[in-house]
């Protein structure tokens, strides 16, 4: 008869394949949770370069289009980048903490599955389902959305720097 192992009540002889996708998929929750993390925190910095760039050229006495173009494309840089910091629903794997009585019976082998499946649903959505009232992002398209806006708010600053270097070497210029 096999031995069962104190910890988790499974047979030695059962392969912890379950263990370790349950882990993986952990891990990758985890780091699409850094991720956003990560890019809200870049969207920040960007806004904050943008909000300089507003008022360093709102100092100048003189606005000329190009400064004004500067001033326009960074003012868009921060409506992007909000639209980007936008609250979202982030899903959690796993049932809401109430509801975890609900696994104290059931065997590990089952409980692991479940938790697995909500750990990649949480992470890819329900993006493929034809069903409008299940249809959900998961938190990696919304991370993947949130990198767009990221980039996007770069080139406008980007844009907008560069407008006022120009306006400057043509004031040194003339």
């Amino acid at each position: 008869m096999a031995e069962k192992d104190e910890e988790t009540g499974d047979d030695n002889n059962t392969p912890k394949n379950s263990k370790i996708a349950l882990e993986e998929a952990r891990l990758r929750f985890q780091g699409e949770s850094e991720r956003r993390n990560s890019v809200e925190s870049k969207i920040g910095t960007i806004l904050t370069v943008d909000a300089i760039i507003v008022s360093v050229v709102g100092v100048f006495q003189n606005l000329s289009v190009l400064l004004i173009g500067a001033m326009t494309v960074a003012l868009l840089s921060v409506i992007v980048g909000i639209h980007g910091l936008r609250v979202q629903d982030y899903h959690k794997p796993g049932l809401d903490i109430d509801d975890y009585l609900q696994y104290i019976d059931d065997p590990p082998k089952p409980i692991r599955r479940k938790l697995l499946m909500s750990y990649m649903t949480a992470i890819s959505g329900n993006e493929e389902t034809t069903d409008p009232e299940k249809f959900f992002k998961g938190n990696k398209t919304k991370n993947d959305e949130k990198y767009r806006n990221l980039r996007l708010c770069q080139y406008l600053t980007v844009i907008s720097l560069i407008l006022i270097l120009i306006h400057s070497a043509s004031a040194v210029l003339c």
